[in-house]
């Protein structure tokens, strides 16, 4: 089976499948996305991933579209990708119209998808860990809405690999540690995982809700949502960064010091053999 693609109902190879030029998506990033997964061929979490959608939207006045039709489309793209473990990538635009800053909202959201195989992105859990890097936050004041303008996230990801490491996390001009390029974060102290509060500086993150509601919740494993700086991130006892595609990976190095033992962390080893059970027993 060819990797298929979706565009604006109609189902296509993924070679065949254009866009016009004239396009928001593509003439002001005005567009927003999500990426779902499957696993054993059950698709992990899509209700979070279509509501987290629809508040995108709705956040920066997209006309409406029907989120039933388009959860129906969805699982019917996986399904006939026959791909046992697959990804599919989803993204809105505010639709096509002449090239002008000010939109009408009277034309029809352009609805485009992918879907390709990832079995062979599943190497296991990560029990080495991470290095990462920092640098100061330059993004635009909504990175809760999930917007395709991810320039600066592109460019410092860029950076962090060519240095050998695996992230970039944004630091606020105050010193509070954000989030990564396409991955939320958690500092572990005196058994608490700490991470940044949900406003408009980060993405609220699918992984991240999981994590805190339906893995520590369950597990009665302490989680405070506050503000913390670098320092303190430095000090931390683990760290770990989580995304739907990286899933939990533990942090043992940030800009050049070693965090805690330099080793992945017994809560967070925990905490990634919960959520490998999750993803794979659903």
């Amino acid at each position: 089976m060819p990797d298929l693609a979706f565009l604006n109902g109609q189902i296509i190879r993924i070679e065949d499948a254009f866009v016009s030029i004239e396009d928001r998506g593509y003439q002001f990033g005005d567009a927003v996305y999500e990426f779902i997964e499957s696993f054993d061929f059950h698709i992990f979490c899509l209700d979070e991933h279509l509501r987290r959608l629809q508040c995108s939207m709705e956040q920066i006045d997209f006309p409406t579209i029907s989120f039933s039709d388009l959860k129906n489309q969805i699982i019917n793209l996986f399904t006939l990708s026959e791909y046992k473990r697959a990804g599919c990538y989803l993204q809105v635009s505010r639709g096509v119209e002449p090239r002008a800053h000010s939109y009408t909202n009277k034309v029809s959201p352009q609805v485009t998808m992918t879907i390709k195989n990832l079995a062979h992105l599943d190497p296991g859990v990560n029990t080495k860990g991470i290095g990462i890097r920092t640098c100061e936050d330059y993004r635009w004041g909504m990175c809760h809405v999930k917007t395709v303008q991810l320039l600066p996230a592109a460019l410092e990801q860029h950076k962090a690999k060519k240095a050998g490491l695996a992230d970039t996390v944004f630091i606020s001009k105050e010193g509070y540690v954000r989030e990564g390029t396409c991955t939320n974060i958690f500092m572990i102290k005196n058994n608490i995982l700490i991470t940044h509060p949900l406003d408009n500086h980060i993405l609220p993150g699918i992984t991240r809700d999981v994590i805190i509601n339906r893995i520590c919740k369950k597990e009665k494993i302490a989680v405070q949502e506050q503000y913390y700086d670098i320092n303190e991130f430095y000090n931390g006892d683990e760290a770990f960064l989580c995304s739907t595609v990286m899933k939990i990976q533990p942090i043992i190095e940030v800009d050049g010091k070693k965090i805690g033992t330099g080793a992945p962390g017994p809560l967070t080893k925990k905490i990634q053999a919960f959520y490998d059970q999750l993803i794979y027993h659903l």
